[in-house]
């Protein structure tokens, strides 16, 4: 799967949201009744033929199928990407919900690792996942702290 491709965003629609509330209660009954590590599960084809065809697929990818599905029964749109994926610096920023400029800043000070693909810049996931991960529990850190100081100090908010 692309990378770019992944990270397009299309909300669902209100059948699809439907079809998916059905099918999230569908598969969790699946998981719930199985201990196998593995479930059974038979697609029939949408081609106005009945192509049926049955495959077990593994609990995590069933798991991973239902968590899909429950997002858009919410009306939320879901991105699958690798863990493994390289992002652009656009990607990254978007996912850091932060501009180009500042995200080629991080690079350049090592606080997110990359690499140079000719004159391109790429990211790996999982190093912007971790950082992204670091900076949330330093700004919790940095919060708790100004909290006890506000209240030592008797501040009211």
């Amino acid at each position: 799967m692309a990378v770019s491709a992944a990270l397009e965003i299309e909300l669902p629609d209100e059948q699809t949201v439907r079809q998916a509330e059905d099918a999230v209660h569908r598969l969790s009954g699946l998981l719930s009744e199985n201990s196998s590590g593995s479930v059974p599960v038979r697609l029939i084809g949408g081609n106005g033929k009945q192509d049926l065809v049955a495959v077990d697929l593994p609990e995590k990818a069933v798991g991973i199928i239902v968590g899909v599905l429950a997002e858009l029964a919410k009306g939320n749109a879901v991105t699958v990407v690798p863990v493994r994926a390289e992002l652009t610096t656009q990607q990254a920023a978007s996912i850091l919900n932060v501009s180009c400029p500042y995200l080629i800043g991080l690079l350049k000070e090592g606080k997110i690792p990359y690499r140079m693909v000719g004159n391109r810049r790429k990211i790996p996931l999982l190093d912007l996942l971790d950082y992204k991960r670091r900076d949330y529990a330093n700004r919790r850190k940095i919060a708790s702290k100004l909290t006890e100081e506000a209240q030592r100090i008797g501040l009211e908010y």
